[in-house]
C-alpha cells in the first residue's frame, strides 16, 4: 500500500512537471499541438489501465467499486436530485454567464474567458492543463467506483420510479432561474481587467474543492463531484457526449 501510494505521488509529480514544461508551447503552434497530443495520449493509457483493471487484467489498475449509489436509499426523485446538485448546478451556471460575458466585450478589450487567459498567461496554461489531463483520468476512476448494479432509488415525498428526464427537466429549470439572478452581477464585477479574471477562475476552483469538502460530511445529501458524474454519466450517450466535450474543450484550449 505504501509503495501505490509513493507512485501515484511520484506519478502526479511528474504530470504537474509536463504540465508545467508543455505550458510553453502557445495553442495553435505546430508544438503545443504536439504537447497537446501527448498529454491526451497519457490520458488514454490511464483510462485504458483502468479499464483493464475492472477485468482483472495483470497490467491493469484495479480499483474496487465500493462507492454507495447517488442519490442514496430513500432519498431518490426529481427533487432530492436537484437539491443534492444545487450547488454544482449554481456553479456551473456562473461559469456560464462569466464566459458569455467574456465573449461579449470589444476589439480592443481583453476577454476574460478561460480559454483567452490560457492564451495569454504560462502558469494559466500549465494549471488548464493539469485539470484537464486530471478530469480526464478521474472520470474513469468514478466509474470504476460505480456500484456494479446501482439501488433504483426509491421515492421521498414523491412518485416512485421518478425518471431521469423528470430530473434533468428540474435541472434546467433550475438552470435558467439561477441564470436571471446571476447575470447582471456578474456583469458588474468581471470588468476589464486580466487579473479580475485569473481571480474569478481561481475562485471557481476553490468553490468547487469548498462543495466537494461539504458533500463528503453531508452524509449524501449533496452530491461530492465524483457522485455528480457518476450521476450524470449513467446513459451511455451521455458518457459518450462527456467524453467528446472533454476532447473538445482540450483541443479547443491547447491546440486551436
Amino acid at each position: 500500500m505504501a509503495l501505490r501510494r509513493g507512485l501515484a505521488w511520484l506519478l502526479a509529480a511528474l504530470v504537474l512537471a509536463w504540465c508545467g514544461w508543455a505550458s510553453g508551447f502557445r495553442p495553435g503552434t505546430r508544438a503545443g499541438q504536439y504537447a497537446w497530443l501527448v498529454s491526451l495520449f497519457a490520458v488514454l493509457v490511464a483510462d485504458l489501465a483502468v479499464y483493464l483493471g475492472r477485468s482483472e487484467h495483470r497490467l491493469g489498475w484495479c480499483i474496487e467499486a465500493d462507492q454507495p449509489p447517488w442519490p442514496r436509499p430513500g432519498r431518490g426523485g426529481a427533487g432530492p436530485a436537484l437539491v443534492g446538485t444545487a450547488p454544482w448546478l449554481a456553479l456551473g451556471v456562473v461559469v456560464l454567464a462569466w464566459e458569455v460575458l467574456g465573449l461579449d466585450t470589444g476589439p480592443h478589450e481583453p476577454h476574460l474567458t478561460i480559454s483567452a487567459l490560457t492564451l495569454a498567461f504560462r502558469p494559466v496554461r500549465a494549471a488548464m492543463l493539469a485539470v484537464w489531463m486530471g478530469v480526464g483520468v478521474y472520470f474513469a476512476v468514478a466509474r470504476a467506483r460505480s456500484p456494479a448494479s446501482p439501488t433504483p432509488p426509491p421515492t421521498h415525498g414523491g412518485k416512485a420510479g421518478t425518471s431521469p428526464g423528470a430530473s434533468g427537466a428540474g435541472l434546467a429549470l433550475g438552470s435558467g432561474r439561477l441564470a436571471r439572478h446571476l447575470v447582471p452581477p456578474l456583469a458588474l464585477l468581471e470588468g476589464r481587467s486580466r487579473a479580475v479574471g485569473v481571480a474569478f477562475w481561481i475562485g471557481v476552483l476553490v468553490c468547487a474543492a469548498g462543495i466537494d469538502l461539504v458533500a463528503r460530511r453531508s452524509e449524501g445529501r449533496i452530491a461530492t463531484f465524483e457522485e455528480l458524474l457518476r450521476f450524470i454519466s449513467r446513459p451511455v450517450g451521455v458518457r459518450v457526449l462527456l467524453v467528446v466535450a472533454w476532447t473538445y474543450v482540450g483541443w479547443h484550449l491547447f491546440a486551436h
